[in-house]
Formats: C-alpha cells, structure tokens, sequence
C-alpha cells in the first residue's frame, strides 16, 4: 500500500482557503485559528514537494499544481463526508438486520407485504423457509408458523396473529367416487406433505393417509399433484384450485378442525426493534389474510392452542 502523505485536516484547510480566497477567512470557516491552518497548508505543501499558492498575489492564487489538486481535494472531500456518515449508520444498521423464518403454508402476500413495509423503513430482512425449529435454535430472531398444542421454552414469546384454512386439493379426476370424499377414500389413497419434520399434533391433524410422500418443494407438489400422484392438504390461500388440472374436494370432515391458528415465535432481546415488528406482523396479517385472531402476547410455559374456536372473522366493515 502506497505512505500516504497527507492528513484530512491538511486537504480541509487547503479546499477552504481556495474557496475563502485567503487563510483568515478560511480560519474562520474552520473554527481554528490562524496560525495552525497556514502550518496545515506550509506542511501540506512540503509532503507534496511543490507549492499549492503564489504567494505574491493578494488573494491567494493557485498554482497549476494547485488547481489540479484542488479538484481531486473537493471530490475527496465528499467521498470523507460520505464515509463519516456511514461511520454514523453502522450501529444503526446492525440493529436493521433481521431474519425471519416460516413455514410452508404461510400466506406469501402477507410475506411480500411485511417485507415490503420494513424495506421501505430501512430494514434488511432475510426470508427463510425453514419450520420453527430455526427461531428455537437461534437461526432466525422471529419464526411465522403454525401452532402447536404444546408448549415451548420459557425463553420464548409468542403471540397469535391469525390463521389459514385448508382444504383437499388433487387432480380433476383423482376421485371419482361419491361425493363428499370420504375419510376411508382419503386414507387410502397417497397423501402428500409438504413438511419434511411434522411435529406430532400437526401429525394427528394433517396425515390421514398411511401412504405419505414428502414434497418440500411446493412448485414440485403442484406437479405431482396434476400428474395424479396423490392428493393433499393445503391452505386455500394457495388457490391450488386453479392449478391446471387441479381442483379443490368437499369432504366428510367439512369445516371442523380446518381452521388453524398461525402464531409469531420470537426470543425476547434477541433484537431491540423485535416487539415493534410484531406489532406490524399482527396488523398485516389482518389486511392481507381472509381470518384474523386477537392475539395477546403470551409468556412462554402456556401452550399455542390450535382450537379452531381461537379465531374470529373479521369485521364485516
């Protein structure tokens, strides 16, 4: 790297006194006295191996050297400027950063939304697709996912933000039974999961069949599911019926237990903007998604309830 022979103070005094026209008035500018911005100026001058000013001129002139430099100094002087400020930024910025996680049947429009919101307050925030665990393990500082019927460390906090409702989706022609599909049929026939770690409540509500794929990949199950490989549960906010090829069925379970709460999972103090942040996970939600769930925040120790009783519609107005 090459010595360099400068300070800023010195390449500060020059700039002004070109601008200033003589060094009184550059001292001024300055806030220093005279006497140290001629010494600044002399030193600079020496370090450069050629004079900046003639001297024999009132005002000051500048030298050819001068004129070049000075040019290079006012540019220079602006990269400085830029860099303090970025000095200034960087705590703030540190404490911007922010990585969320959620699973597969979180409503994307509301992912697209939140992140829209925080982008635009300068926030950067990291989407990871990825179940709860995450947030349990320090992988991400806020987790969107389904709750569970169990409870959960004491270190976290969650609070319930709404819910999705889901539904039986497969090919136009998968059953060609009766009508509503029954449980027998549904239990029979390949079911697929889009859940590679299914914690065993969403087991007992989510896996009917004994035949059971894994299909993490959503574009991937869409497929599947148009080829007639098996049918699946889905959240409606998908709009999996209007897949080619794909449609939703009526079954013998109706509407019980197809209502599920979504729940906000964080650890408290893991970031100082994270309370706000939920605040804004809530109300999103509310605007983005058909369901909404009055949700009090709740020390960890009390189960996330998945009764479906828990959420409410939203008013009509």
């Amino acid at each position: 790297m090459t010595q360099i022979r400068f300070t800023l103070a010195q390449i500060e005094a020059f700039a002004c006194v070109c601008e200033a026209g003589n060094i009184t008035r550059a001292a001024k500018r300055l806030k220093k006295d005279r006497t140290t911005v001629r010494e600044l100026l002399e030193y600079l001058e020496v370090d450069m191996g050629y004079p900046l000013f003639d001297r024999r001129t009132r005002p000051l002139q500048l030298t050819e050297e001068g004129q070049r430099l000075y040019r290079q100094a006012r540019l220079f002087l602006q990269e400085a400027e830029a860099f303090s400020l970025a000095i200034t930024d960087i705590p703030q910025q540190l404490g911007q950063k922010l990585t969320l996680c959620y699973d597969p049947f979180t409503p994307r429009d509301f992912l697209t939304a939140l992140a829209t919101e925080l982008h635009l307050q300068g926030f950067k925030l990291d989407l990871l697709l990825m179940e709860r665990e995450a947030a349990e393990e320090g992988l991400a500082e806020l987790a969107i996912c389904q709750a569970l019927n169990r409870s959960i460390s004491d270190k976290f906090k969650w609070r319930a933000i709404g819910s999705i409702e889901l539904a039986v989706f497969a090919a136009a022609d998968f059953f060609t039974g009766s009508k509503p599909v029954s449980l027998f049929t549904l239990a029979s026939c390949p079911q697929l999961l889009p859940f590679h770690h299914l914690p065993e409540s969403m087991k007992q509500r989510l896996q009917i069949a004994d035949n059971i794929r894994t299909v993490s990949e959503i574009s991937l199950l869409q497929r599947l599911l148009s080829s007639g490989q098996g049918w699946a549960f889905l959240p409606t906010h998908f709009a999996a019926g209007e897949w080619p090829h794909i449609r939703q069925y009526a079954t013998e379970l109706g509407q019980q237990g197809l209502l599920h709460p979504m729940v906000a999972l964080w650890k408290p103090g893991a970031c100082p903007v994270l309370n706000g942040i939920v605040e804004k996970v809530q109300r999103i939600y509310a605007e983005t998604g058909r369901y909404t769930a009055a949700g009090a925040e709740h020390q960890s120790n009390n189960p996330c309830s998945s009764k479906p009783a828990a959420v409410s519609p939203p008013d009509a107005g």
